[in-house]
């Protein structure tokens, strides 16, 4: 079927409609990993269980696929008895895949601060909280900008996956348009379009934050 510019008109409103439980999905798994990563990163710098418990964690939810996570929290949790929305279900999914990720983003970071910076706050008598958050943090905060970005970029693109589940964001939205007017080129086209600015929104979002950071600095 050749390009038709009048079907791609009236289909990008019900597309952005869509777009906006997308980036809804975004934006609160983003926000939501970026506190559980941290937590993830600290347990796993621990020795002893709580360490081997974070690194078990972050070695089961990048070493299965999304998808498969997603079923089994939607059909699981129905099955014992506490049925989840798609929404809610795709929320934690996508939480718990992408924070063992962000964990290992930070990880990165905190390694990345030299050894004699935890030396010396110790040795001027900081305690473990002041020296995480006055002296190695905001260093961290600084590394991993770069791949935070990349991070929140692929959180858009998997946000994709829930479509699996019902929930009516972009890309169920235009399954329902395939099956309805069974052109396929132009409804796919329209997804890509968007998903190409809402991505490179993210990735402007974070080219901002790093030369706020250098300038704040």
């Amino acid at each position: 079927m050749p390009f038709d510019i009048h079907f791609l008109i009236r289909l990008i409103p019900a597309l952005l409609d869509g777009a906006v439980i997308t980036v809804e999905l975004a934006i609160l798994t983003f926000m939501i990993c970026l506190v559980w990563g941290l937590l993830v990163a600290l347990a796993q710098s621990k020795r002893g269980p709580l360490g081997w418990i974070a690194g078990g964690y972050i070695q089961t939810v990048r070493n299965t696929p999304l998808l498969i996570q997603l079923y089994i929290i939607y059909f699981g949790f129905a099955m014992a008895g506490f049925a989840l929305s798609g929404f809610l279900s795709g929320l934690l999914a996508l939480c718990i895949q992408n924070g063992g990720y962000v964990a290992e983003i930070y990880r990165g970071g905190l390694q990345s601060v030299s050894q004699r910076q935890y030396e010396a706050g110790r040795a001027l008598g900081m305690r473990r909280w002041t020296l995480y958050t006055t002296v190695i943090l905001p260093q961290v905060v600084a590394r991993v900008i770069p791949p935070m970005t990349n991070q929140a970029i692929s959180i858009i693109k998997d946000t994709s996956q829930v479509a699996a589940i019902a929930v009516m964001e972009m890309m169920k939205v235009a399954e329902v348009w395939v099956e309805s007017s069974a052109n396929t080129y132009d409804v796919f086209l329209g997804v890509a379009l968007i998903y190409l600015v809402l991505t490179s929104v993210a990735g402007f979002a974070g080219k901002l934050s790093e030369r706020w950071l250098a300038f704040a600095q």
